[in-house]
């Protein structure tokens, strides 16, 4: 059986960077892949959503002005920008590239970024992109066309990180044209034009997503003649049909079918811990969760280690606080690790006066790898310090965030880009989805500390701010517990080659994927 965990080393910046080589072009006679997975995006422009399921697909229909390359230390390379000049504090100017198509076979121009970022798609507050889009591309103030290939960008203010929000969720770019002449939102996000390797043929929710290769894709032509998304929500369901040849590749391989797969001919298991962690978010605004002592004890009840070893048999990790070392010299080396205490945990119930009223906990059975045995654990270590846990199994996530969210429930965080303003920030913000769709927590500090951040250049000013914020999101106001590194680990037939990176996209480009012998 194969593994790859995956190392994530601080992040390197590149201001203008030449052109990187093309991978070869494969043979024709390329196949057609199936790959099943327990859910698919809701919609699919990225301004709607940022979930797991969107990362995974819509990495293949979109690119980014500025690329991460996730197998050289996250460092910044040229995508749909050529290369990229700092000219001040708050202004950045791109190089585009010539040439590139959109799926519908026009050419993007500087007019596309300045759609993209506008009003109609995302920067205006009657625009659907509005809300999701603010935690990451918010700062941006104006996008200029200076000629069709030269684009200047100007933020709010000083603003440290414009060069990663280039890279980041949100900031893909999509066809002016064909948005204006789709002249509807909801067909638009069904059937979206954009410039990535993959197009999207068809599109049947709560069954499939098919995409199929964009020849003319400007980072050289797709190793797949097609590729298939296809729901299949039960994972005993998606190992049959990898062990009968019915799919290449399927997503969510819970630890306790590892075995299975690795008896089984023709197939490996191959992924890791990603830049995603597990979380238990809390509603406080009632209850009990309420008490900030009842949500630490909670977080002092839970034994980390033991549910990474034995649920995950050692192939993740347990995290010093909510960051990674991919931060680079913002990682606090020194910040302690979640601790296991049970006594410690009954003493604050106790001094809490908690009276044993029942505390729900919403879960699903499987849309994060090991979720609902992980889910069960934790209610045991709760129960054993005296919590009264009342475990629930949602059918989705309209269940688990049915209002009101008087409950813990499952989450996970992904690392945006290397630094708290795009992990930490984007969802616990003041227009992140906890504070602004769940409705379930906010800290006044805590938004104090992002606005600081969004400006404050100083390294020793911003290592300082990390570590407050830290401080308010494990002991002084938990929104969340943070449990585990999310561990992703998928089934591959052999023959298929693809590589999964640190987060959830699947990047079926050439240089990433294809066939082997």
């Amino acid at each position: 059986m194969n593994f790859k965990p995956f190392k994530l080393a601080g992040l390197l910046l590149s201001a203008a960077l030449s052109l990187t080589a093309v991978s070869p072009v494969l043979a024709e006679d390329r196949p057609d892949i199936v790959i099943a997975v327990q859910d698919n995006p809701p919609k699919l422009d990225p301004v709607l959503f940022s979930r797991n399921v969107s990362l995974r697909t819509l990495y293949n229909v979109y690119d980014y002005p500025i690329k991460i390359n996730f197998k050289n230390n996250w460092l910044l390379e040229p995508g749909l920008a050529s290369s990229w000049e700092r000219i001040d504090d708050r202004t950045i100017e791109l190089t585009l590239r010539e040439g590139v198509k959109f799926h519908d076979g026009t050419e993007m121009t500087s007019e596309d970024f300045v759609f993209s970022y506008g009003p109609e798609h995302m920067s205006s507050e009657d625009s659907p992109g509005f809300a999701l889009t603010r935690p990451y591309m918010g700062t941006i103030a104006n996008v200029e066309a200076l000629s069709p290939y030269k684009v200047r960008i100007t933020s709010h203010a000083p603003d440290p990180l414009l060069e990663q929000r280039l890279a980041g969720w949100s900031s893909q770019i999509i066809s002016k044209a064909a948005f204006e002449a789709t002249g509807d939102w909801d067909k638009w996000a069904l059937a979206p034009v954009g410039t990535g390797p993959y197009k999207v043929a068809e599109y049947v929710s709560g069954d499939y997503l098919l995409l199929t290769a964009h020849d003319d894709y400007w980072g050289g032509k797709p190793p797949f003649a097609s590729i298939r998304f296809q729901i299949v929500p039960e994972t005993a369901a998606r190992i049959s049909g990898l062990i009968a040849g019915d799919f290449d590749i399927i997503s969510e391989v819970e630890p306790d079918q590892f075995a299975t797969l690795e008896s089984a001919e023709g197939v490996s298991v191959i992924g890791g811990a990603i830049a995603n962690h597990r979380v238990i978010n809390l509603g406080t605004n009632t209850g009990w969760l309420a008490d900030a002592k009842v949500r630490k004890a909670l977080s002092l009840a839970i034994d980390r280690e033991l549910i990474a070893d034995t649920i995950f048999g050692g192939k993740i990790e347990v995290p010093n606080g909510f960051q990674w070392e991919a931060y680079g010299e913002l990682y606090l080396a020194d910040y302690p690790g979640a601790t296991y205490d049970p006594d410690a945990a009954k003493a604050l119930l106790k001094e809490a006066g908690y009276d044993g009223a029942p505390i729900p906990f919403r879960t699903q059975t499987g849309y994060y790898t090991g979720e609902l045995l992980t889910a069960q654990a934790v209610a045991d270590m709760w129960r054993a310090i005296g919590v009264n846990v009342d475990l629930q199994v949602k059918d989705g996530w309209g269940q688990v965030l049915e209002q009101p969210i008087d409950a813990a429930f499952n989450g996970s965080i992904n690392m945006n880009y290397p630094d708290l303003l795009g992990s930490l920030w984007p969802l616990y913000g003041p227009t992140g989805f906890i504070q602004a769709k769940a409705n379930t927590w906010s800290n006044d500090r805590f938004e104090e500390i992002g606005k600081i951040l969004e400006t404050e250049f100083d390294l020793e000013k911003r290592k300082a701010l990390h570590r407050e914020a830290l401080d308010i999101f494990h002991d002084i106001d938990p929104p969340a517990i943070v449990v585990h590194a999310l561990g992703m680990f998928y089934g591959i037939r052999d023959g298929i080659k693809w590589e999964p990176y640190p987060l959830p996209y699947m990047d079926m480009r050439a240089e990433n994927a294809g066939t082997v012998n």
